[in-house]
């Protein structure tokens, strides 16, 4: 063992390992015994592909989707509910043109397009797709951008269509500005969907509808049984026998709820405990719970800010499996009545793809990992759950990952550097599962903190709501007191804090530099600068959001100024890394050009990256590895270290314009 400076350490989890060997997974669905994800394979430049793997051969997954074809829909942006299968056939959105497919027989099958080629790019796009029971039609959210009712915003509604395309999808569902869960009753005579509107996002407060469906597919009926603008209903789904359920959250926690499909009686609620059985609504194809045959319900459940997979029985007794995942960071439970799928993980264990069946016990099939964390003994980081005491007298969240390296140690005295990860969202979770981009870290020498601020999902309405009107302010905060904390208790060096984070996450890193003098370097991954122009420039489905987390416009521009980093450059004295998309529609290009003019005004040190390919959050390989390496550089150039790595260097400006295209 050799005694090296934090930061130097050989490591060895390269930066092409974190990129290349990520897979990242998509939704299940479980068919007949056999088990469909969706998977991104960076090394392929992102492409999505629907894999399959049957139960007479777990481990020989075959891929479903022709080699050409990019399985992902994009549908409030963020996608998913990106394909559907029944009786092994597969629907699925293509990227290239957002159109919908059929493939019959698996592998080599040749996929027929069953919605019609629009008339602009990407104008029809869809997602959530459900297969009736008899296979011979679906439904789907449609997201149009063209027509003249779609000039200045996107109209998103439901439509049927037959399975097989003979003709063009007919609209069912209309007039609210979102839609999502389309769900049929197992007879087929009712749909169940949930529907919001501006400013509300799924998580404030939505309404849940049924109604009959007639011929054609057509609905009639249309009524409300659940929700409102302040009550949070969440998957609608069918029982066996015809029940409705839904996940609501009007006690303050996302409990399973028996629903009156009528609207006549009162919902029952059948998990009436302090724990959330529902997530935020990010993408569509969300599912934490599943109606088995023997009438048992499978539960997701996060009690804590940890999450379990459990078994609801008849009388609403919830028994907890001894299942060896503590995370499900793909909120999906799909099964076929007996088996489950589902994605899990833990802190040791990667996002894993894995087949159970509850009747035979015993462990779970893994099918498929998102990386292999194959690493010598000793060199794999733990996370320690944290709670950590706040400036206002409460408390926040956070993960702490201590340096590991068998074959290094620091010199006596020393403290590591400490990166501070903060989640997008920011309504979102940081979840205990083994991450290579952690790793990559904590081998190298240095202590990383993965913060659920205030405003995090897993603990709770309250806590949500917490950061309501507060963006910027309270979840800013709550990084910045984790790292002095961990500082104080002597996990961190004082002098070298740095704080990473993309999107929502990005924009606590810029507002950390700006109004707080805590940490001593940030790398900002596409974050926002610009409020106001955050929420006039964005996409639709955010568009709004800013109302809640920080005040509507224009009576608020004055709040949305003052928590705007771009207007504040001027107090950031330590070094940022800005890495962003050129493609990206979520927060776009122009917020990190925004920021760069700020800072060679104030004669700020930074460095900018541009990705030109990149959409929000990175997928290929080689801008993730770059990206990496990238911020590694950073951190030695800003810290005054060496890396052990082979990279390339990076160069901090000031007072001059200055952009490192990555092509």
């Amino acid at each position: 063992m050799s005694t090296t400076p934090y930061g130097e350490w050989e490591s060895p989890v390269s930066a092409a390992d974190v990129a290349a060997d990520t897979l990242r997974f998509g939704p299940v669905e479980a068919d007949d015994g056999s088990v469909y994800w969706l998977e991104r394979r960076p090394d392929e430049e992102g492409r999505g592909v629907v894999v399959r793997a049957d139960g007479a051969a777990p481990d020989e997954p075959v891929e479903v989707t022709p080699e050409d074809a990019d399985v992902r829909t994009l549908v409030h942006e963020y996608g998913g509910g990106d394909f559907a299968v029944q009786a092994g056939t597969v629907f699925y959105a293509d990227f290239d043109d957002q159109r919908l497919y059929r493939v019959d027989g698996g592998r080599g099958a040749e996929p027929t397009p069953i919605t019609p080629e629009p008339e602009t790019e990407h104008g029809l796009r869809y997602a959530d797709m459900e297969v009736s029971p008899d296979g011979e039609r679906l439904y789907a959210v449609r997201e149009r951008h063209e027509g003249e009712d779609a000039e200045d915003e996107a109209v998103n509604e439901l439509v049927t269509l037959p399975a097989d395309g003979s003709e063009p999808p007919a609209v069912v569902a209309a007039g609210h500005d979102f839609y999502a869960f389309p769900r049929l009753s197992p007879d087929g005579d009712r749909l169940a969907w949930t529907t919001w509107d501006h400013p509300r996002m799924p998580w404030d407060g939505t309404e849940l509808h049924v109604a009959d469906v007639g011929d054609g597919g057509t609905l009639a009926a249309e009524r409300v049984v659940m929700g409102g603008p302040e009550e949070s209903v969440f998957q609608p789904g069918w029982s066996p026998d015809g029940e409705l359920h839904a996940v609501s959250d009007r006690t303050g926690w996302w409990n399973l709820y028996e629903v009156d499909a009528d609207g006549d009686d009162e919902p029952r609620n059948r998990t009436p405990e302090d724990a959330e059985f529902g997530v935020p609504q990010w993408s569509f194809g969300l599912a934490t719970y599943a109606f088995l045959d023997d009438g048992r319900v499978a539960v997701l459940r996060n009690r804590d800010g940890e999450w379990s997979l459990c078994l609801l029985d008849d009388a609403d007794e919830l028994t907890e499996t001894d299942l060896p995942f503590s995370a499900y960071p793909h909120a999906r439970l799909a099964t076929d009545g007996e088996t489950l799928a589902f994605v899990g993980g833990g802190p040791t264990t990667p996002e894993t793809v894995a087949r159970w069946t509850p009747d035979e016990g015993g462990e779970p099939t893994h099918l498929r990992q998102s990386f292999s964390l194959d690493l010598p003994d000793g060199m794999v980081s733990e996370p320690e759950h944290v709670d950590v005491p706040t400036r206002d007298g409460g408390t926040t969240h956070a993960y702490y990952y201590p340096p590991t390296n068998a074959d290094e140690r620091a010199p006596e005295g020393e403290d590591p550097p400490l990166v501070t990860m903060v989640h997008g969202g920011p309504t979102s979770q940081t979840l205990p599962v083994a991450k290579l981009a952690v790793q990559f870290f904590t081998t190298r020498g240095f202590a990383v903190a993965d913060v659920n601020y205030r405003g995090s999902t897993g603990y709770g309405r309250d806590y949500r709501d917490a950061l309501q009107g507060e963006w910027g302010v309270l979840d800013t905060a709550d990084c910045v007191d984790t790292a002095e904390y961990l500082a104080e208790i002597g996990r961190a060096d004082p002098d070298r804090l740095a704080i990473t984070g993309g999107s929502a996450g990005g924009y606590a890193v810029l507002c950390a530099l700006a109004f707080h003098g805590t940490f001593d370097a940030g790398a900002s991954h596409y974050g926002v600068a610009d409020l106001e122009a955050l929420a006039t420039g964005t996409h639709k489905f955010e568009s709004r959001y800013l109302d809640g987390l920080v005040g509507p416009l224009p009576e608020a521009r004055e709040t949305y100024e003052e928590r705007s980093p771009a207007f504040h450059a001027e107090a950031i004295d330590a070094p940022l890394l800005l890495l962003q998309g050129g493609e990206d529609r979520v927060v776009p290009q122009e917020q990190a050009e925004d920021m760069v003019d700020a800072l060679v005004a104030t004669e700020t040190p930074y460095a900018y990256a541009l990705f030109p390919a990149e959409r929000h959050g990175f997928r290929t390989a080689d801008a993730t590895r770059r990206a990496l390496e990238l911020e590694l550089a950073f951190y030695g150039e800003t810290f005054g270290f060496e890396p052990a790595d082979e990279i390339d260097e990076i160069k901090l400006h000031e007072g001059q314009r200055s952009v490192r295209r990555v092509e």
